[in-house]
C-alpha cells in the first residue's frame, strides 16, 4: 500500500529557458534510473514553498541560477520518468541567469539544451504545451 501512496504525491518542477543568440532553449536533464530527457522536479519540502523548491531542483539537478516567472504556474498529471504512474504536478518557468560548471548532482546527471520548438513537441499534457507555448512565445 505505501508503494501506490508513494507515486501520489504531488511534485515541483521547472522549465528552465534560456536565451541563445536570438532562439529560445530550455535545458533538460537526465533521469537517475532511466537515464530518460526531464525539465527538473523535485519532491515538496517542509520548509520552502513550491517556487523555493522548483529554484532549488534546478539548482541542485541542473546548476541552473535564474529568475522564477512571477505568472506562471501551472498544475497538470506528469509521466513519471520511469512511465509507470502519473503525477500532480506544479510547473514553473526559471528564466536561466547563470549556468554552473559544478553543482551537486553533477556526477548523476547530464544536461543539454534543447530549442523550445523540441521541448514543446515532446510535451505529452496539452494544457501544459498550451501554456508554455502562449507565456514563452509571446
Amino acid at each position: 500500500m505505501a508503494s501506490k501512496q508513494h507515486h501520489k504525491k504531488k511534485r515541483i518542477a521547472v522549465v528552465p529557458i534560456v536565451m541563445s543568440k536570438t532562439r529560445l532553449k530550455v535545458y533538460l536533464i537526465t533521469s537517475r534510473a532511466e537515464r530518460k530527457w526531464i525539465i527538473p522536479t523535485g519532491k515538496l519540502e517542509k520548509k520552502l514553498n513550491n517556487r523555493q523548491v522548483a529554484a532549488l531542483e534546478a539548482f541542485e539537478e541542473a546548476g541552473i541560477l535564474g529568475k522564477l516567472d512571477k505568472h506562471f504556474r501551472e498544475q497538470v498529471l506528469l509521466q513519471s520518468p520511469s512511465g509507470k504512474h502519473k503525477r500532480k504536478t506544479t510547473v514553473f518557468l526559471l528564466y536561466v541567469k547563470r549556468i554552473l560548471k559544478c553543482w551537486p548532482e553533477i556526477h548523476d546527471r547530464k544536461r543539454k539544451l534543447v530549442s523550445l520548438k523540441k521541448y514543446l513537441k515532446s510535451v505529452s499534457n496539452r494544457k501544459l504545451k498550451r501554456k508554455l507555448a502562449k507565456n514563452i512565445c509571446a
